[in-house]
């Protein structure tokens, strides 16, 4: 597209974050600045509870950005250093007390970026099957409950309209591919 980038700098460094100024050069030769988020990788996983079974583990926990309790998947940032799987498995200890020893499967969904527009991340979802959870042990600044939710009852979660849409697209993509199906 003939783009050309030019200088970065930072506006604001947050612990979610940067939020970055980058001047490019577009096609017709105009340079502007444009505003992105070099966050860190996320993960998501929908997680069950036993091959076959209508019980899902969730996470409901207040979220900043609509300032409301919400019930959703466990989630959270790679942390540096990490892969996404390895983050994967941390949050789900940290959130729901799985250990590793209490996974059945992992199957990957998809990785995507969450908001190409702006956003300089991706987001890695699974597939988790697991025999057991425990007691939480979240981030001192999370605050969050285990909620089971039958299979009947996941649509009523994941299209409300202020929903994460990438966690939206996970539930969407496991249901085409049939992953509910397997036993």
């Amino acid at each position: 597209m003939g783009w050309i980038i030019k200088e970065t700098e930072t506006l604001l460094k947050s612990p979610i974050g940067d939020f970055n100024a980058t001047a490019k050069i577009d096609p017709k030769g105009v340079t502007r600045k444009y505003i992105s988020m070099k966050a860190p990788d996320w993960v998501c996983a929908i997680v069950q509870l036993g091959a076959g079974s209508d019980d899902f583990l969730m996470v409901q926990q207040f979220r900043h950005g609509i300032n409301r309790d919400v019930v959703e998947y466990p989630s959270g940032m790679v942390d540096k250093g990490e892969e996404a799987l390895q983050a994967l498995f941390r949050e789900l200890d940290e959130e729901l007390g799985i250990k590793r020893d209490n996974v059945l499967s992992v199957n990957e969904l998809y990785t995507a970026s969450p908001n190409p527009a702006f956003m300089e991340n991706r987001i890695t979802c699974y597939h988790v099957v697991a025999d057991a959870y425990g007691a939480s042990h979240p981030d001192e600044d999370e605050f969050l409950d285990p909620v089971i939710v039958k299979r009947g009852d996941m649509e009523s979660i994941v299209y409300q309209t202020d929903y994460n849409a990438m966690m939206r697209l996970a539930w969407e993509h496991a249901l085409a591919i049939g992953i509910f199906d397997k036993k």
